[in-house]
């Protein structure tokens, strides 16, 4: 009977780390309203990682999104990115104010056209484990404040 409960209670605490994060925040549009439309800053930088060994990976053909630093994107920073909770999907209308590009064979990606305001800048960089059938990944982050004209230059790492 004892090895049952053990075994229930695991399931349990198993299930309980799995579930999807709720969003805690909400979506306000005045946050999101100096984001819109089109600017002259820009954002660039190089995403890499910097392994236990010491070694660096720089990431190669990764994804790297950027989204205006308001409440609700600063939630899914935290829980996604740095705790590495999954989460429910994003309103779509704070999609709209994404944008998403791919790092070069160096890691070096680059954002035209922004309004000036804060950003954060969240890269899925390729483990060097992966393989076709199976990719593996860590997210590494970096904020980044542009002004109008300005061109600023981040590193992404973790």
């Amino acid at each position: 009977m004892t090895r049952w409960i053990v075994l229930l209670l695991v399931a349990f605490l198993m299930m309980s780390c799995a579930r999807t994060y709720e969003r805690q925040a909400e979506f306000i549009p005045e946050e999101y309203a100096p984001y819109e439309g089109t600017g002259t800053a820009r954002v660039c930088g190089q995403a890499y990682l910097s392994m236990e060994d010491g070694k660096l990976y720089v990431a190669s053909g990764d994804r790297v999104l950027l989204a205006p630093a308001t409440s609700y994107t600063e939630e899914a920073v935290m829980v996604k990115v740095l705790r590495g909770h999954k989460m429910v999907d994003p309103d779509p209308q704070a999609m709209k104010f994404e944008q998403h590009t791919k790092t070069d064979a160096e890691g070096r990606f680059c954002f035209t056209g922004l309004p000036a305001g804060t950003y954060y800048v969240v890269a899925d960089i390729a483990l060097p484990t992966s393989t076709k059938e199976h990719r593996e990944s860590q997210l590494a982050h970096a904020q980044a404040s542009v002004k109008a004209d300005e061109n600023v230059y981040v590193l992404v790492t973790r």
